[in-house]
């Protein structure tokens, strides 16, 4: 596995897919992948992706993201015992970076997903959308430096990103070899 591969997984929002659905459900034990896989200047390059865990909760969770064919999407859609949610949203802290606008010229008013993409609640009383909380990966970035200078708790252990690792380098080995990969108790 080459760290080349697991950035191309990581720029298309696996990694931060994965690291959440592991904080919904729970450790995963296997992977199933497949990848889009588009020939660029630099090379092939993974494009879009469906990944499929099961978690030691029993959970079954799916991944999804495109980049190709014109289409730019991350899906997310949850089944609980008393309905779903769904969402198609975007990365909108990304587009605002893209767009040269950054979190510290409005922190307040930054990485808010706009209404028509909110998701969607279904449960016995209907359907309602609920907005999306505000994006802070600031947050996450201040808190790193303040761990290496005061050395307190990261935003992330080690171990949680290792895992999620893990699972990058599952998928690439499930999407070659056309199979699912189960993951070593240890990950």
């Amino acid at each position: 596995m080459t760290i080349q591969r697991r950035w191309n997984l990581a720029s298309q929002g696996a990694f931060s897919e994965i690291s959440g659905a592991i904080w919904l459900f729970g450790p995963a034990v296997s992977v199933h992948a497949h990848l889009d896989m588009a020939d660029l200047a630099q090379g092939p390059t993974d494009a879009g992706f469906i990944i499929t865990l099961r978690h030691e909760s029993g959970a079954c969770s799916q991944l999804s993201s495109s980049k190709i064919n014109r289409l730019a999407a991350k899906e997310y859609v949850l089944y609980g015992e008393s309905g779903s949610y769904s969402s198609s949203q975007s990365d909108v802290q990304a587009q605002s970076v893209f767009a040269g606008r950054y979190p510290a010229e409005d922190p307040d008013g930054w990485g808010f997903e706009d209404r028509t993409r909110w998701g969607t609640l279904r449960t016995a009383a209907g359907e309602q959308r609920i907005p999306s909380e505000q994006g802070r990966y600031h947050d996450y970035y201040e808190g790193f430096a303040r761990a290496v200078w005061d050395g307190t708790e990261p935003p992330v252990s080690a171990e949680e990103a290792m895992a999620v690792l893990a699972v990058l380098d599952a998928a690439w080995v499930s999407a070659e070899a056309g199979r699912e990969v189960k993951l070593d108790s240890r990950n």
